[in-house]
């Protein structure tokens, strides 16, 4: 059984109107896309299929070229030739690539990393936006270095830390008004300097919690994103290609969203 591996990125959107330059896509960004479609992009074709879902969207690309093609096909096994009867203006579409978006997250996957100026022309040409791909951070010493600001903090206990830590329950009565619910999240802006002992005390206890996501914004005004569940590695996926060689759009899905739930 082979294995397909996905890049983990962050998907920025930029706004044309006042405010905030780039933000992250939500599930209204894509509402107006078709479910499926063509489109041809440097001489090569794709069919693109989409799935939205309220939690993700789903890409899937299937592609070729016209070119090159050769007059005859040869039987491999006995060397015998015959007329290729596939047409000057048709392709074969054997290669795929697949993307998957979600937003609680903010975490954007990609099957083919070389392909990721292909998704952005995608998105320009069908919804008349630009958005741009952008790694997400590997270290919380990265995350930190690179933002002047915090816009928004969230995570589920796995115990509660606060009950226990009466530095970081001050700490959060403090900055919110609020004890220690399950489920936590902050939506506010605050400088660097007034918020970073308080998310360095998250970073220290990772044990205790899951799903956490810290946004921020950078120098540039880019919005910046740690997602302690995927930022450290690629996630990898069984896959399975059937007698063309093709992988199954469906099963790669439900692979990779498996694996995320896992992680």
């Amino acid at each position: 059984m082979e294995k397909l591996a996905f890049n983990i990125l962050q998907i920025l959107e930029e706004k044309n109107s006042c405010g905030e330059r780039y933000v992250s896509p939500d599930v209204d960004t894509f509402k107006n896309l078709d479910e499926s479609f063509n489109i041809q992009i440097d001489n090569v074709y794709y069919e693109v299929i989409i799935e939205l879902d309220s939690s993700y969207i789903w890409f899937s690309f299937d592609f070729g070229k016209t070119s090159p093609r050769d007059e005859k096909l040869t039987n491999i096994l006995t060397g015998e030739k015959r007329d290729n009867e596939r047409e000057p203006v048709e392709a074969e579409l054997i290669q795929q690539f697949f993307c998957l978006y979600i937003y609680s997250t903010k975490s954007f996957f990609i099957s083919n990393l070389k392909k990721k100026n292909v998704f952005q022309a995608v998105l320009k040409s069908k919804l008349n936006k630009n958005f741009c791909l952008k790694t997400i951070y590997k270290t919380q010493e990265e995350f930190i270095n690179i933002i002047n600001s915090i816009q928004k903090i969230s995570f589920t206990h796995l115990t509660n830390i606060f009950s226990h830590d009466s530095k970081k329950r001050q700490a959060l009565i403090d900055l919110t008004g609020t004890d220690a619910p399950e489920n936590f999240t902050i939506e506010a802006t605050y400088e660097k300097s007034k918020i970073l002992g308080f998310v360095l005390d998250l970073l220290n206890s990772k044990d205790s919690y899951k799903d956490l996501v810290i946004t921020g914004l950078d120098e540039s005004n880019f919005e910046v994103v740690f997602n302690n569940d995927t930022f450290n590695k690629k996630i990898e996926v069984k896959a399975i290609k059937n007698e063309n060689g093709k992988y199954c759009s469906n099963q790669i899905k439900e692979g990779l969203l498996k694996e995320i739930d896992e992680k």
